[in-house]
């Protein structure tokens, strides 16, 4: 299978420049908004300092005092990424999305429709500028592992590897880029093992008798064979519609006014479907953006519904500044179905009780209620006669 990695390097710290262009002259570093505060991602020249992802931003700044410290974005990046995503849909419809700035796409067949496969990589690289306006490196190859190797590797834009050369294209690169365990790469180099060449040049008996059932995995990879399978994303339909103001506003009213004619607008997108959930977003008048998703228990079709829930969270959680505009996106779009609803008041209990069960199962990963099962009911011992069975009602 040919593959293409699609690779943007530091991907927030490209995002953030992009925003603000005076950051590409400084070291960066995207401090992580959890306690204590750590690094999200850093810049290349506050990496050439000692600076790692993960590090706490206080040792962040002992190895590189003059580093700009910029809180991170993750709607901001999230909503870029997915816009990246998106495009590539359009190139193949197999896109497996691994992290932030980093995804892999099926492209065989595809180097006939585009004169070679050189010309394919170089329309992937100039879909995902088009869509992000980002740089990219893109590596194809037979297999994740060499499409990876290949576009981390490239000090081009595109690289490609042609079928049966992937052995001797990794043969070069140090072991650091094998997708394996830290421990292997550590014990490797105590070998005196630098290269992935140096690697497939042992047997696999070899790499077995040290690193067991991993070994083979080790060899194959260090050979250019990876059969990993390509785990796309499941395409979903969504339906999203965008509010802009004048002037940022701030009252809740304000905003919920905006969502509810948001919601409006999308009546008749949705076509008598239902939405499974809500992603409400907005850009704050400090730059920053914000959002609220919102997953129903069940398909809502009816706007009144979709209203009140909208009300409900934003009232709860309002955005933490003045909004300069409105986004409201509705996905997981099922068509209605029926409910037979039951009579009485003891029907209406019941259906209250297991939706109470099921939203405290779902908090605390278990059922915390309980109900007796007859085991041995004739039996002389109490105990053995009813045991406490964990309830999915």
């Amino acid at each position: 299978m040919r593959i293409a990695f699609v690779s943007i390097p530091r991907f927030p710290c490209a995002v953030a420049v992009q925003r603000d262009p005076a950051l590409a002259r400084r070291p960066l570093i995207v401090g992580d908004a959890e306690q204590p505060k750590r690094v999200l991602d850093c810049s290349a020249s506050a990496s050439a300092e000692g600076v790692r992802r993960g590090m706490t931003v206080r040792q962040a700044l002992g190895s590189c005092p003059e580093a700009v410290i910029v809180p991170p974005d993750p709607v901001l990046y999230r909503g870029k990424w997915e816009s990246i995503l998106d495009a590539l849909g359009g190139v193949s419809p197999e896109v497996e999305y691994e992290e932030l700035g980093r995804a892999y796409i099926n492209v065989s067949g595809l180097g006939s429709h585009c004169r070679g496969e050189e010309a394919l990589a170089a329309h992937v690289v100039e879909t995902v500028r088009a869509a992000s306006g980002l740089d990219v490196c893109v590596g194809l190859a037979n297999g994740k592992f060499p499409a990876f190797a290949a576009a981390i590797a490239s000090s081009r834009s595109g690289l490609v590897v042609p079928a049966g050369g992937e052995g001797a294209f990794l043969s070069p690169l140090d072991v650091e880029l094998l997708p394996v365990e830290p421990e292997i790469i550590f014990r490797l180099r105590l070998f005196g093992i630098e290269t992935i060449g140096e690697v497939a040049a042992l047997s696999v008996q070899e790499l077995q008798s040290q690193f067991g059932f991993a070994g083979k995995r080790v060899w194959q990879l260090a050979n250019g064979i990876d059969a990993e399978p390509l785990r796309p994303r499941p395409l979903e339909e969504k339906v999203e519609a965008s509010l802009g103001f004048e002037a940022p506003v701030a009252g809740v009213d304000v905003i919920v006014a905006a969502a509810k004619q948001l919601l409006s607008r999308l009546r008749l997108s949705l076509r008598g479907r239902a939405a499974r959930e809500m992603a409400l977003q907005a850009e704050l008048a400090t730059g920053r953006g914000w959002e609220r998703r919102i997953v129903m228990r069940e398909a809502v079709s009816e706007s009144e519904r979709l209203a009140f829930v909208l009300r409900s969270s934003l009232q709860n959680a309002p955005p933490p500044n003045a909004v300069r505009s409105l986004s409201l996106r509705l996905s997981g779009l099922a068509g209605e179905t029926g409910k037979q609803l039951s009579l009485g008041k003891r029907g209406r209990l019941q259906r209250q009780l297991e939706e109470a069960t099921r939203q405290l199962k779902v908090r605390y990963g278990y059922s915390p209620i309980y109900h007796c099962v007859d085991v041995e009911p004739w039996s002389v011992i109490p105990e053995e006669r009813q045991i406490l069975v964990e309830s999915d009602a």
